[in-house]
């Protein structure tokens, strides 16, 4: 505030001197253009008067009548003289009979000290060295008569007259109105009322600026002044006269000085009056401090006590919320959170699921063993639970050894089966060492499902409760739903899973073959590898119902390298028979693709057998390039590199777009069966399946159908330009031993 006060008084002050400076050059201006113009004048009627000269000289007897200014009320000119080439006077309008001064100016005319003389230029002398006569100015204009040659017409000028005509302008003490000669002698000087003149300017520093000075403001300064005076000059327009008028400026300043002393004092006082409100505001904030400190000290005490309660709260709450012994949940607490999940539920299109979980034999442990190791036990299951389970699933123990889980947005049953699978694996591991024994223990799951198998937790609870007795019923170990429906399919996958290491070992799997047909010549050109499982009491189990049960259970490498190894078996069986054979393609996961064995598999197996490489196809789908394309693409150009041909299978079911489809090391990609379905019925299917067959032959690539049933449909694909097909019209999937007759004939009749 006290910056903000004192710069506004500062430039208060400096902005009204500013203007006080501006208003004088203004009025300077003014001035010296009125007395320029009206000294202009004067100057002007010198030349009329040097015209009658002329004319008298020339004969005109009532021109010298013209020639005394004084008839005319003439006060500028005091007296006019007028002579002949030899400076003999002619007239003399005070009828004196010589006039030394102006005869002097003439002399100096005559003898070339003007230099070289024009008619009618006016000539400026100096007056007499007379104080009262200073302001009384020669002037002189040369003229040319007919009759007697060259004339000069002289005149004194009384500059004092002229000047006393601006006695009451306002210009201060010290202003001034000045009259000079072209080389800076000052000729008359008005300063208030007092006239002054006759100052040789002309070697002084003041003269020479003047001098070389152009119309418009002037700062110079005279010799005694303490500061540059503030003026105007003004140059006459026909006359090497100029006028100058000046301001003082000390002058000009001293009449702010009152106001300005205000100002100052003014700034002073409020300063003043602010230091002393800051003081004051000080002294209060200095007081309201110590009032602040003494309630923030009482507020943090307050705080520090509500803290400690809300801790013992917690503490309390957590006490009564969870169980003692595994940390997690208690029954109170699982029923508060399950029925806010379960009204969540309500908006999800996805599954949710109440596993009851219980362990068998475990009240044999705490006999046996003693309740410290069968503590410890359920704190080991509770870790491992909440280890396997996500972090926004709900675990909870209701008592003893039973536990209940909450399993939150489960796509579907299948997801939910494989998660109870797991649970049961992670609980049958042995515990190591509780309290120096090492126990095993196995749970019995039974599930419930919302909605539809209750529609709030405590219905949920019941049928969960109920199904894990099934669980128990059914040798424990294992889990079972509260739909008994699900339970057959969980159950097949239960038994599917633990033979399926076994099966691959023992070559229960085989590949059937279907074959891949030319359209131009209905001639077969390649088949494609399709794996089944002989199980010994299932019978023959198609894919459907364990390729999914191998991905998921990371078993989809491991079967794949039997599938590579038993199509080259099969290769090099019908070459050693002599068979004409053709490519055989495989289908290849997008978990093979991230194997980084897979390269080395497929040429180890392609030389194990001597088998060529063009003989072998891998088909991948769209699907295989969602996660990594990068890695997945790499591992099809090193492939394609050593000869494997690689084509897109289930085109148009994926989310591959036309950039990877370009990138892509394919020479062929294969039209999804559901395309194929209702060609002839649904517009929409012909019209993918021809635009798709024109961009991969604008591509280079050849196009496979599959699902080609009927007759129409054939017909139909190869009008469209199809170049291959493949299903059930030629020949479903037949085991090898059937096949041998198909390569022999090599054509089929359509």
């Amino acid at each position: 505030m006290l910056t903000i006060i004192w710069w506004g008084t500062w430039t208060r002050v400096a902005h009204e001197k500013a203007i006080t400076v501006d208003n004088s050059i203004a009025d300077s201006k003014n001035i010296a253009a009125i007395v320029a113009s009206n000294l202009n004048e004067v100057l002007g009627r010198a030349t009329r008067y040097s015209q009658i000269a002329r004319s008298m000289m020339e004969g005109d007897s009532s021109a010298a009548l013209q020639l005394n200014p004084t008839r005319d009320g003439e006060r500028a000119y005091l007296r006019i003289a007028v002579f002949d080439q030899k400076g003999n006077l002619i007239e003399s309008s005070a009828n004196r009979r010589s006039e030394p001064e102006l005869l002097q100016l003439v002399s100096m005319a005559r003898s070339d000290q003007f230099g070289t003389l024009q008619d009618n230029q006016l000539i400026v002398g100096k007056p007499a060295r007379d104080d009262r006569l200073a302001w009384r100015v020669p002037i002189l204009i040369p003229f040319t008569s007919s009759l007697q040659g060259r004339g000069f017409f002289t005149a004194v000028i009384d500059l004092g007259y002229f000047l006393q005509l601006y006695k009451d302008v306002k210009l201060g003490d010290a202003g001034r109105i000045e009259v000079f000669t072209q080389d800076g002698y000052q000729l008359a000087e008005l300063n208030g009322a007092m006239l002054s003149g006759g100052v040789d300017f002309s070697t002084s520093d003041f003269g020479k600026s003047l001098r070389h000075a152009e119309d418009g403001v002037i700062n110079t300064k005279r010799l005694g002044m303490p500061l540059e005076d503030i003026g105007v000059l003004r140059r006459l327009q026909s006359y090497p006269l100029f006028v100058v008028v000046t301001h003082d400026q000390d002058y000009l300043m001293s009449r702010l000085a009152d106001r300005h002393h205000d100002y100052l004092w003014r700034a002073i006082a409020v300063s003043i009056a602010l230091v002393l409100l800051l003081c004051g505001l000080l002294m209060v904030a200095t007081r309201q401090r110590r009032l602040y400190n003494v309630l923030t000290a009482s507020e943090q005490e307050k705080r520090n006590l509500i803290s400690q309660l809300e801790q013992e709260k917690t503490r309390a709450l957590l006490q009564a919320s969870h169980d003692y012994l595994t940390g997690v949940p208690n029954r109170r607490l699982f029923y508060e959170i399950a029925a806010t999940e379960i009204s969540r539920a309500k908006r999800s299109r996805k599954l949710y699921a109440l596993f009851f979980l219980d362990l068998d034999k475990f009240k044999l442990i705490n006999d046996t063993l003693g309740h410290a190791v069968g503590d410890l036990l359920l704190q080991g299951v509770a870790r491992r639970l909440r280890e396997s389970l996500r972090e926004y699933d709900l675990l909870a123990r209701l008592g003893g050894d039973e536990f209940v889980i909450l399993i939150s947005e489960m796509a579907s049953e299948g997801d939910v089966a494989r998660l109870a699978a797991k649970l049961v694996e992670v609980v049958r591991a042995p515990f190591i060492d509780l309290d120096g024994n090492d126990v095993e223990v196995s749970p019995s799951i039974g599930i419930a499902l919302y909605p539809r198998d209750g529609q709030n937790v405590e219905t949920l609870l019941t049928h969960a409760d109920f199904a894990m007795y099934s669980a128990k019923s059914a040798g424990a170990a294992t889990y079972r739903f509260f739909d008994t429906s699900l339970n057959a399919s969980s159950a097949r996958e239960t038994e599917l899973l633990g033979r399926f290491k076994r099966a691959i070992r023992d070559d229960e799997f085989c590949l059937h073959y279907q074959p891949r047909v030319e359209l131009q010549e209905f001639t077969v050109v390649g088949l494609e590898a399709l794996i089944r499982w002989q199980h010994p009491e299932h019978g023959l189990i198609y894919p459907n119902d364990f390729i999914s049960l191998a991905e998921n259970n990371d078993l989809i490498v491991l079967l794949g390298r039997w599938v590579i190894d038993a199509a080259c078996r099969q290769l090099a069986a019908w070459c050693a028979q002599g068979l004409p054979v053709v490519p055989v393609a495989i289908n290849v996961s997008s978990r093979q693709l991230k194997d980084g064995a897979l390269l080395e598999t497929v040429m180890t197996t392609l030389e194990k057998y001597q088998i060529s490489p063009d003989l072998l196809e891998i088909e991948v789908t769209e699907s295989c390039f969602i996660e990594d394309f990068d890695t997945a693409n790499k591992v099809l150009e090193q492939l394609q590199k050593r000869g494997v041909k690689i084509a897109l299978d289930d085109y148009g079911t994926g989310f591959s777009g036309l950039k990877n489809l370009k990138n892509l090391p394919i020479y062929a990609i294969k039209i999804d069966r559901s395309f194929i379905r209702d060609i002839r019925n649904d517009n929409s299917d012909a019209v993918i399946v021809a635009s798709t067959i024109s961009l991969a032959h604008n591509l280079g690539l050849k196009v496979v159908a599959e699902g080609v049933e009927s007759k129409e449909q054939l017909v139909h694909l190869k009008t469209a330009g199809c170049d291959q097909v493949q299903g059930f019209y030629f020949q479903r999937p037949v085991a090898a031993s059937e096949m041998g007759r198909l390569l022999q004939r090599r054509k089929f009749r359509p």
